[in-house]
């Protein structure tokens, strides 16, 4: 079974949960655009790209039920090398750069209520990427866009009313995959 049908199968299955859980508490929900903040972590790419790192802006959107929050996140990353070619007995280099501008929405369960509170979730994903060659025989830039598969796992911790910081580590199954540490800081809107 190739890795598209399985994503394909976990966001159907996904989406049959939401819908379920949706349906039995929608005069319960808390839905809205609920705060918003800056999003900066390291991340390693697949496909020989080197670690570098990411950031973004975060969103909250609210809770479905009680302790299932909607979160969303708009990120940017970009790796490159440098490769050597021989070409009639001459030594050339070129540069090669690949990015990543990626679009998240998915949903994180709370497992407590305080101010340290451990999270896991997942969503879809989707991503812009695009490779550059810079003096590379043969190649020329182009791009991609992939929808993807995420999970993800933390701690999240209230600084006060309006702050709240969150820590995860993603892990990111589109093309190339894509495992992450990040640091999100939201301010709640009042």
């Amino acid at each position: 079974m190739n890795t598209s049908s399985v994503v394909v199968k976990i966001a159907i299955a996904g989406c049959i949960l939401l819908f379920a859980c949706y349906s039995d508490s929608a005069a319960t929900s808390d839905l809205g655009f609920k705060g918003i903040g800056p999003g900066l972590g390291y991340v390693k790419p697949g496909n020989g790209n080197y670690e570098t790192a990411e950031a973004g802006i975060t969103f909250e959107f609210g809770e479905f039920v009680p302790q299932l929050h909607w979160d969303g996140s708009l990120s940017f990353w970009s790796s490159g090398r440098t490769y050597s070619y021989y070409q009639a007995s001459v030594t050339n280099v070129y540069q090669w750069k690949s990015r990543d501008v990626a679009l998240r929405s998915g949903v994180n369960y709370h497992f407590s209520v305080g101010d340290w509170v451990p999270i896991t979730g997942g969503g879809l994903g989707l991503h812009f990427y695009s490779w550059d060659y810079a003096g590379a025989p043969n190649y020329s830039n182009n791009g991609d866009t992939k929808l993807g598969l995420y999970l993800d796992g933390g701690l999240e911790h209230k600084f006060n009313e309006n702050l709240t910081g969150k820590m995860q580590l993603l892990f990111d199954f589109a093309d190339p995959d894509q495992t992450a540490l990040m640091f999100n800081l939201i301010y709640y809107l009042q």
